[in-house]
C-alpha cells in the first residue's frame, strides 16, 4: 500500500502571510466618544447641536486620499464642504467634522450610533493595481436634559473670593502689628 505524502503546508502559510501583510492598513479613525466597553457618548438636549471631530492618521509610506460618508443617520452630517481629504504619509491629526443635530421633539432617553465610513480611493499610479481599504467606524450619541448637556456643561467661574480673604487678612495682621510696636514705643518714651 502506498502512503500518500502529506504536503508541506509551512512554505505556502509563510507565503500567504507575506502577501497579506501588503494589505494590512495604514490609515486609521480616532473618535472622541465610544459605547464598548464602558459608554461614553455624546450626550446632547434636543435643539441642540455639535460639531464632532474624528481625526485621520497615516502611518503608511504612501500619501493616500480617503473618501468619507454618514451613513444611516437622520441627526449627522458632515460638515466639510468636500468629502474627499488627503492624508500625506506620517500625518496624524487629518480632522473631520460631523455635525450633530438633535431636533427639538426628540424624546429624553433616545440614543443613536452615527456610522462613519472612510473608503481609500486608489490612485492607480504608474500602471499598478493596488488595494484599497475601507474603515466604518461608529459613536454613540444619547439625548439628555439640558442640565446633563455637553454644551450645558460651562467650566466654573474662577474663585477670586480667596485671594481677597488672604489679602485682607494680611492687611489686618499688618495693621495690628503696626498698633502693637506704636504701643510699645508710646509706654517707652
Amino acid at each position: 500500500m502506498k502512503q500518500i505524502k502529506k504536503p508541506n503546508i509551512l512554505p505556502l502559510a509563510v507565503l500567504l502571510i507575506i502577501l497579506m501583510s501588503s494589505l494590512t492598513m495604514a490609515f486609521g479613525v480616532a473618535i472622541p466618544y465610544w459605547d464598548s466597553p464602558e459608554w461614553y457618548p455624546l450626550k446632547l438636549a434636543p435643539g441642540e447641536s455639535k460639531i464632532v471631530q474624528l481625526t485621520l492618521q497615516n502611518t503608511g509610506e504612501e500619501d493616500m486620499i480617503v473618501k468619507a460618508s454618514i451613513t444611516g443617520s437622520s441627526i449627522a452630517q458632515l460638515d466639510d464642504k468636500n468629502n474627499e481629504y488627503a492624508i500625506p504619509s506620517g500625518e496624524i491629526n487629518k480632522l473631520v467634522n460631523i455635525k450633530v443635530e438633535i431636533p427639538k421633539d426628540t424624546k429624553i432617553g433616545e440614543r443613536y450610533k452615527i456610522y462613519s465610513s472612510f473608503h481609500q480611493i486608489s490612485t492607480g499610479e504608474g500602471g499598478m493595481i493596488k488595494m484599497a481599504g475601507a474603515l466604518t467606524v461608529n459613536f454613540p450619541v444619547e439625548v439628555v436634559g439640558k442640565e446633563e448637556s455637553e454644551l450645558y456643561k460651562v467650566p466654573p467661574k474662577k474663585r477670586l473670593i480667596l485671594p481677597w480673604i488672604i489679602l485682607g487678612a494680611l492687611l489686618i495682621g499688618i495693621i495690628a502689628i503696626a498698633i502693637v510696636k506704636n504701643k510699645k514705643k508710646g509706654k517707652k518714651k
